[in-house]
């Protein structure tokens, strides 16, 4: 028999029960994660604990677990379902005023030049446009899908208490069992152990800076948009600001979406000196703040370039959905780390 046999029967038995694995927590996969970036941001409140506790494990862990739930899931979750429930009232607001209104009527005024130009055009022959009916089309679509992810759908099921319960149990397994867990993975890791501790720092490090530099900055950016909109004298700017905290997490795309619909809605509306200031200062204020509280947040703890952090974000959320925004920083850092550990030991 050959002696080679057993050892590549046992791996492709590992690889089947791996993968068999991944498909098992595959719906508990957002929930730990999300879990595992608070633990690692929050990991201080539990060493606190731990110190007046006097190494009480347990207890540390259960005290820290109450605390950061008190001080940020409940909060947090707040804050999304604000969003999400008067981001369903905007949208119908905008379908409203894009079935009848100013709005409606400047767009049609649009759509009749557009079509009276291209006719006036030699060999042109543009097929039948209706830009309102496009755009309603467009806002109708959007609306559907922030109904059907909004509280008042969650509410009626299961999902977000089973979700929100599931995170504060893995919180608390890794206040409780993180070191240990820890020191298991990294033991299966078939590296040097200087470069484990490469890897283990530049984890840490995505994890904290970038999280806590989106927080921040779309908590900045939040508070410009709403003020941004009380000067243009847009109706309820605090509740705009709350829903632009929750929209400008989304990377590059974010911040412009709060800003750009809104000053061209003004505009065609008539309020051309209100419309012309929101879109300069949320170009000038708004995007610009992105550029500067960032990367004071992340200072000395992301080795890794804004555009490509962008991309990584953006990447892995079309891959794997919301985990995605955990997992594509994560695996863009550890790419780095292995280059640099390639380059000090091998070239």
């Amino acid at each position: 028999m050959n002696a080679r046999a057993p050892r590549i029967s046992f791996l492709l038995l590992l690889i089947i029960l791996m993968i068999s694995f991944g498909v098992i927590i595959r719906p508990f996969l957002l929930p730990a994660l999300i879990a595992l970036i608070i633990a690692v941001i929050c990991w201080p409140v539990n060493r606190v604990f731990l110190q007046l506790l006097r190494g009480r494990r347990t207890l540390a862990a259960i005290f820290a677990t109450i605390v950061v739930a008190l001080c940020i899931l409940v909060p947090l979750g707040t804050l999304i379902s604000i969003a999400a429930v008067n981001s369903v009232s905007a949208i119908k607001t905008v379908i409203s005023n894009l079935e009848v209104g100013h709005i409606a009527h400047a767009l049609d005024r649009i759509n009749m030049w557009v079509q009276d130009k291209a006719s006036q055009v030699p060999g042109v022959q543009l097929p039948e446009l209706n830009i309102r009916a496009r755009l309603l089309e467009a806002v109708s679509a959007f609306g559907s899908f922030v109904y059907q992810y909004s509280p008042k759908v969650f509410t009626a099921t299961i999902s977000l208490f089973f979700g929100a319960v599931l995170i504060v149990i893995f919180l608390f397994l890794f206040f409780l069992d993180g070191p240990v867990l820890f020191n298991a993975l990294i033991s299966l890791v078939p590296l040097k152990g200087e470069h484990k501790d490469i890897l283990v720092k530049e984890i840490a490090a995505i994890i904290t800076g970038t999280f806590t530099g989106m927080i921040a900055t779309a908590c900045a950016q939040g508070l410009l948009i709403g003020i941004g909109y009380w000067i243009a004298g847009i109706a309820n700017p605090l509740v705009w600001g709350v829903l632009a905290i929750g929209v400008t997490l989304i990377p590059v795309i974010g911040a412009p979406l709060m800003y750009v619909p809104p000053a061209i809605a003004l505009m065609i509306g008539g309020h051309w000196y209100q419309g012309i200031f929101l879109f300069l200062y949320g170009v000038f204020i708004v995007s610009i703040a992105d550029n500067i509280i960032k990367p004071l947040a992340m200072r000395g703890k992301v080795n890794v370039h804004p555009v490509l952090l962008a991309l990584a974000l953006i990447g892995g959320a079309l891959w794997l959905g919301g985990a995605g925004i955990v997992v594509g920083p994560m695996i863009v850092a550890l790419m780095l780390a292995m280059l640099r550990i390639y380059r000090k030991e091998f070239l």
